[in-house]
């Protein structure tokens, strides 16, 4: 099987996957790219509630084959799509 290396970051933060994962193939190892952004998502969101996370699935030559992000905007108050609460 081939191997796959899945580099993960977050604003100046980032994860470089040095030993890699064997996978069927890169659709597999871009759902295991996928399936583990929302987990790092998890963590407190900063003050403005604003986070990208992205995921780049790559070969043991470098080459990025495959680009996976996850963006959350948690906008609340006047003037935001939020405005009003969950209970209108």
């Amino acid at each position: 099987m081939p191997r796959y290396f899945i580099d993960y970051e977050e604003g100046d933060k980032r994860l470089v996957d040095e030993d890699g994962t064997e996978y069927p193939d890169l659709t597999a190892a871009r759902d295991a790219a996928i399936a583990a952004l929302p987990d790092i998502g998890r963590d407190a969101p900063p003050s403005d509630g604003k986070r990208r996370f992205v995921a780049r699935v790559r070969d043991g030559g470098d080459t990025v084959l495959c680009t996976v992000t996850l963006q959350l905007d948690a906008d609340c108050g006047p003037g935001s799509s939020g405005e009003g609460g969950l209970n209108d």
